[in-house]
Parts: C-alpha cells; structure tokens; sequence
C-alpha cells in the first residue's frame, strides 16, 4: 500500500512534519526511473568526474530520511537533475497565481498551505519561484506592503522561471507599485508584461492562461487610464476601449469578470448608469459561476457603488461580509474605505 505523502518517520513511532517530503521526492523519481539504483546511476552519468553508484545509492537512502531538513549536495544534485514532478510543480503553480480559486481560501490558511512548501526539497527547485508569488499575494491581501516586496523580490531572482512565472511576477510588482505611488516603475513593470507576452514559440503563453494573463495585463493598463497623475483628467474611454478589446467569447469565467467590470466602471464613469448596472450585475454572475470568491466580493462592491449609498447597501453588506469571512484587509479596506496608497477601479 503506498504511504501518505508527507509522513516518512524520521525517528521510531515519530512523524516528520506534514508537506512534501525526501522521502517523497525519492519516491516519485524511483516510479519515474524505475528503481532507486536507475536513479543513482543516473546521477553518477551526470558526474564531472566518475562517482560509485552504489556509494550514490547509499546516499540516497539516507536522504530519504531527512524529512524537510537540507540535502545537502546530493539533495541537490537531485533536483538539479531531476526537477520536481509535474504534478508537484502544478500544485505549487495553482498556488502562486493570481487567477486561480487558491486566492479564496481564508488569508490565514494560504499562509499555512505555503509555508508547507517553503521547505527542502521545493525551496531549493525553480519552481520555488511560485511559494515566493503566492506569500506575495498573501502579503498584498494583508496590506502588508514590506514582505510582499520582499517576497517579489526573492522571485524574481529565480534563474530560468518561466513566461508565465515572470509575467505574474511583473503583475504583482504593477501592483505593489501602484499601491505605493510609484506609476513609473509600475507602467516599467507592465511594459515587460507586453514583451513576455509578444513572445512566440515552443515556450510561449497559450489559452485559457495567457487570457487570464492578458486580462489581468489589460486591466492594470486601465487602472492608470480611470486615475491619472494629479492635475491630469482621467480617461475612461480609453479604459473601456481597452477592456472592449477582450474578446467577448466566454473563454473562462475570470476573463469575463476582469472584461465585463472594467467596462462597467468606465461607463459609470462615463455617464451610462443602466449599462454600468447590468455589467457590474454580468461580471457578479461570472465571478459566482467561475467559484471565485474574492471576484465576487469586488463585483458586489462595484455594484454597490454604482447603485449608489441606499440602494447598494444590500450588495455592500454582502461583499463586507465576505471580505471578512476571507480575512483578506485588502478587499475589506476597499469596502469600508480605509486608507491605502490608492483605490483600485474594480
């Protein structure tokens, strides 16, 4: 019977710490490979200089042992080699994005769920790139403007990340510049997401994740256009003509959101009060038929707002609400009117 993942006794009758583990490690290349001895051997064909597979072996089983603790040099040897299971780095990419349904988790458990990861072997991998976006999201949803930088910056010093790692790096330092005042380094910022984006080939962006990507590109773009630098009048036709540019095919529930209420915040904005309803009530129902929490809560805001103090009260109550059962001091800051270094359109 196959062991939990997480659990290699370190000591008799003494669990290790949940989280992915050596020992599970070990475990996916030996299914991989086909036995612990293919692994060593490969490991030993590897070598600058002509290494014992046995010795290697030995070592191995040792490291199985070692639970979250460090490697040492054949830990990463491993993983220098060998990378982390696709599986392994799904999981942890589901967690590092923006976009997907692990953003409406309660706040305190994100935290949890990363620090499982932020360990040996993952933290010595590429795709440690994503525990580091994924604690610099949980940092912006708490306002805490420090670590999320400091975790910004921790992954954009990963070495090879891939297009879709520096793109969600390149948004979230867009937005932890906007929070901060800092228009020229966030449009420097959104400027990178462009080019990554223009990239073509084998590497490049496709899909339902280069819409989302795109979607979230289009609407920092806008957020710029709906509020200008001081003594500049904003210009939200031009936010709308950007978000008109997303494609109105459903291609996934957040692409609708993100197109549907940059739209209704222009042409409120604009004037258009019962089309402004309507999207912002659109953009409500493709956050909800999407499962996306924190989306709702922005869609039931933007409503409130357009409908105004009494007949939005109800939207607002609900989107308060939320907020608070998600822990997340962004979206509540956002509700309640809270100072911040500045306001998000929607």
């Amino acid at each position: 019977m196959r062991r939990a993942p997480g659990h290699e006794p370190g000591h008799e009758g003494v669990a290790a710490p949940p989280g992915y583990t050596w020992a599970d490690y070990l475990e996916h290349l030996v299914e991989a490979q086909g036995s612990l001895a293919a692994v060593a051997l490969r490991l030993s064909s590897l070598a600058s200089t002509p290494e014992d597979p046995g010795s290697i072996e030995r070592a191995l089983r040792r490291l199985r042992r070692r639970g979250h603790l460090d490697g040492g040099l054949h830990g990463r040897r491993l993983v220098r080699a060998f990378g982390l299971p696709v599986a392994v780095e799904a999981r942890l990419k589901w967690m590092g994005v923006y976009h997907s349904r692990f953003t409406d988790l309660p706040r305190s458990l994100c935290l949890d769920q990363l620090r499982l990861w932020d360990r040996p072997p993952v933290s010595g991998a590429r795709a440690r790139v994503w525990v580091e976006l994924g604690l610099s999201s949980v940092a912006l949803r708490g306002r805490d403007m420090a670590t999320a930088g400091v975790h910004l910056r921790r992954a954009r010093a990963v070495p090879g990340a891939s297009p879709a790692a520096r793109v969600e790096a390149c948004l979230c330092e867009a937005f932890l510049a906007s929070k901060q005042g800092e228009r020229a380094r966030a449009e420097a910022a959104l400027a990178e997401v462009g080019r990554v984006l223009g990239e073509e080939g084998p590497t490049g962006l496709a899909g339902t994740e280069r819409a989302c990507l795109q979607a979230r590109w289009v609407d920092q773009q806008a957020y710029w256009f709906n509020h200008p630098r001081e003594g500049e009048a904003p210009d939200h036709e031009g936010a709308l003509r950007l978000y008109e540019g997303i494609a109105d095919e459903e291609v996934d529930p957040f692409v609708s959101y993100r197109r549907d209420a940059g739209k209704a915040y222009a042409r409120w904005r604009l004037g258009d009060r019962g089309e402004a309803i309507r999207l912002a009530e659109s953009a409500c129902r493709h956050a909800g038929d999407g499962g996306f929490l924190r989306l709702r809560v922005m869609g039931l805001h933007l409503l409130a707002r357009i409908l105004g103090e009494v007949d939005g009260a109800s939207a607002r109550a609900r989107a308060l609400s939320m907020a608070q059962r998600l822990e997340d001091e962004e979206l509540l800051g956002r509700i309640t009117g809270r100072a911040s270094a500045s306001q998000v359109s929607s």
